[in-house]
């Protein structure tokens, strides 16, 4: 039986097909990029701050949208492990109001980080990376915290011993580097990419001080415990956090027009994420129906 000439049956199918598109572009708008849309929106100009930026470009969700409105943004792009620096300039050298810091945002004074070593770079290419250049993977997991990149090295049967370098960098407070740097605030965006360090980062960028609308990190590789301490926190400073799946985003939720239009926004993106769950699983349902109304004898 051919389903295109069963009329109601076609009606669902074409329906499944419809929502299964609509799902495609919800996952390609996220509430972080819904978020930067509004915000952009409202402002016309943003001060964007991005913690651990690696090289600025692979595997980025905010690279694309900066890119695009290089004339709208201004982008503090910092990053601790020295070797990539030439990276991330590179990929940013079209924007016209970018600056790099080549520091770790922690207590004032010299943070110890764990790297890959140069010459294993190659080695380590999990399967997550099939595309990235060499070095992406492998720088991407510095972290201060060293059982976290034991662990991943591990995962790709590498000798720990042999394969991290210890790198003591410099740590401010984000507030510190930024007055240092002249750097305008309140801040609009803070991105942060600090494998299991990220609360850390969090706590010392001085929310009453750089007040970003959006903060925007990794939450996934931190315990239980501590992403359950950092959001109470952040509720405290007056953020409402959306789980994203290994990420967080927590939206500033002062009484103002700006943070009442981004937290509506958030609202109404969350309830279509609902009809949408709602409709992919009507949508199984409905292929299960079509399948054995097909096998049935006509």
């Amino acid at each position: 039986m051919n389903v295109k000439k069963c009329g109601r049956w076609g009606i669902i199918s074409s329906y499944a097909r419809e929502s299964q598109k609509k799902t495609l572009i919800m996952r390609l708008y996220t509430k972080y990029h819904v978020a930067l849309r509004t915000l952009i929106e409202i402002k016309h100009q943003l001060n964007i701050v991005v913690v651990g930026a690696n090289d600025g470009k692979t595997n980025d969700p905010i690279y694309n949208f900066v890119m695009r409105r290089s004339g709208a943004t201004n982008i503090l792009l910092i990053e601790p492990n020295k070797p990539l620096l030439p990276y991330l300039q590179s990929n940013y050298s079209s924007h016209p109001s970018h600056q790099i810091a080549n520091c770790a945002i922690g207590k004032e004074g010299t943070l110890t980080l764990y790297a890959v070593k140069q010459e294993v770079w190659s080695l380590f290419q999990p399967a997550y990376a099939k595309g990235w250049p060499s070095y992406r993977a492998a720088t991407g997991i510095t972290s201060a915290i060293k059982s976290h990149l034991e662990e991943a090295l591990v995962r790709q049967n590498l000798v720990t011993d042999n394969a991290i370098d210890v790198l003591n960098v410099p740590a401010k407070e984000l507030k510190t580097l930024l007055e240092e740097l002249k750097w305008p605030t309140p801040i609009d965006v803070l991105q942060i990419d600090a494998e299991g360090y990220d609360d850390v980062v969090i706590y010392n960028s001085n929310l009453s001080y750089t007040r970003p609308k959006l903060i925007y990190f990794e939450s996934s590789n931190m315990p239980k415990e501590k992403g359950k301490s950092l959001k109470n926190y952040l509720s405290k400073q007056w953020y409402n956090s959306y789980n994203l799946g290994r990420d967080t985003l927590a939206v500033d939720s002062r009484i103002n027009p700006t943070c009442i239009s981004l937290n509506l926004i958030m609202l109404i993106h969350s309830g279509v994420e609902l009809i949408f769950r709602v409709i992919r699983k009507l949508s199984v349902v409905m292929k299960g129906l079509i399948g054995r109304r097909e096998k049935e004898p006509t």
